[in-house]
């Protein structure tokens, strides 16, 4: 760790930001153990960049807004920015003090949560199958009915593990586990037909995928659109916490652009 003028904080190492945000499960699950590039420390306020769930490079700035503000300023000044920046992600709180130095398009606000224990089975589990590539049709199509603002990519990444319920032909619920761009498992794609919602099928995708991610990796992680309220029922329901609430933007958006993906 080295210190530039005016008492900015350069971080070369995961570690380093680990220290510098107390700690934090999310730099600590969500971040690689391998910086894209330095991150940097100004009066409590730590930003340093991060590759998203849909591998946008992203600058996350955590930090008290005053203190997020004067070092994305104090960045922003010294040329010290990263290049390819797509979006900003911020603590919740800090997304006007950080504006004016990264001038944002669409908003998303969203929280990150997770879990080191292994959830209890639920009753509708036995109704889960796992899904392959031949399912790729089915779960496209329920994403995209009921579900169109998921960072889920079907089989487009490695290491996927998707679950689902069926009635015959027609796919009813979904969702996957896979490796996050840090190593640590991730869920998204937790989708349940309009037509069977309220039956707990979305209670047991997200209860067996998690419940296998625990056993196999130690943790399980997710993120989700703070105005699902449903969702964080199940979530925190199932033994999920240290929430971390986010505000995220797009940097210069295209017109016409897809929401902005979680982080």
């Amino acid at each position: 760790m080295t210190t530039a003028p005016g008492e900015l904080v350069r971080l070369d190492t995961h570690e380093e930001v680990l220290s510098a945000t107390g700690g934090s499960a999310f730099v600590r699950y969500d971040l690689p153990s391998a910086l894209d590039s330095p991150g940097w420390s100004l009066a409590g306020a730590v930003a340093v960049t991060r590759r998203t769930h849909t591998r946008r490079l992203g600058l996350l700035v955590m930090g008290l807004p005053q203190a997020a503000g004067a070092l994305v300023g104090t960045l922003a000044d010294a040329g010290l920015l990263p290049e390819g920046l797509r979006g900003v992600t911020v603590t919740r709180g800090s997304l006007d003090a950080v504006a004016p130095h990264l001038p944002p398009g669409q908003l998303s606000e969203w929280e990150w949560m997770c879990t080191t224990r292994p959830p209890d089975a639920v009753p509708a589990e036995e109704d889960l199958a796992t899904l392959s590539e031949g399912d790729l049709p089915a779960i496209s199509a329920l994403l995209e009915l009921a579900n169109p603002g998921t960072d889920a990519r079907p089989f487009q990444h490695p290491g996927q593990s998707w679950v689902g319920v069926r009635d015959g032909r027609r796919l009813l619920a979904c969702g996957v586990e896979e490796p996050g761009v840090s190593g640590h498992p991730v869920l998204s794609g937790i989708t349940v037909h309009p037509d069977s919602r309220g039956r707990g099928l979305g209670l047991a995708v997200t209860a067996r995928l998690t419940r296998e991610a625990v056993r196999r990796a130690g943790v399980c992680t997710l993120g989700m659109y703070s105005h699902n309220a449903v969702a964080r029922r199940v979530y925190l329901g199932l033994g999920y916490g240290d929430v971390h609430e986010w505000s995220s933007r797009r940097l210069s958006p295209a017109a016409g652009a897809s929401p902005p993906s979680r982080g």
